[in-house]
């Protein structure tokens, strides 16, 4: 995941005021792997459960997928990956000695 952040660096989060702008983010690859196809699947089967008064289900897939979007374009989420990798490392080093 971070190897690919690395390698598509993005000037800035995308502005990811419609569905129409999470597509597009996600087509242009600020998304994590499957992230778009995922999106895609999660919206229709939010939509295809929702009734006309609660579409709650569908606002709760942009939200995730927007959140998403925006931590990988934020420029110091390989950091804060890295150091919570390493984090569990060492705890999973010091339940074993």
């Amino acid at each position: 995941m971070s190897a690919q952040h690395a390698e598509t660096p993005h000037p800035g989060p995308p502005q990811l005021r419609t569905v129409a702008d999470i597509r597009a983010a996600l087509r242009d690859g600020r998304g994590f792997p499957g992230d778009a196809e995922s999106f895609e699947a999660d919206l229709a089967r939010a939509l295809d459960t929702s009734t006309a008064t609660d579409l709650h289900q569908v606002a709760d897939v942009i939200k995730t997928y927007a959140g998403s979007i925006q931590a990988f374009s934020d420029p110091e989420f390989d950091d804060a990956l890295q150091e919570g990798l390493d984090l569990i490392a060492e705890i999973k080093k010091g339940n074993r000695e």
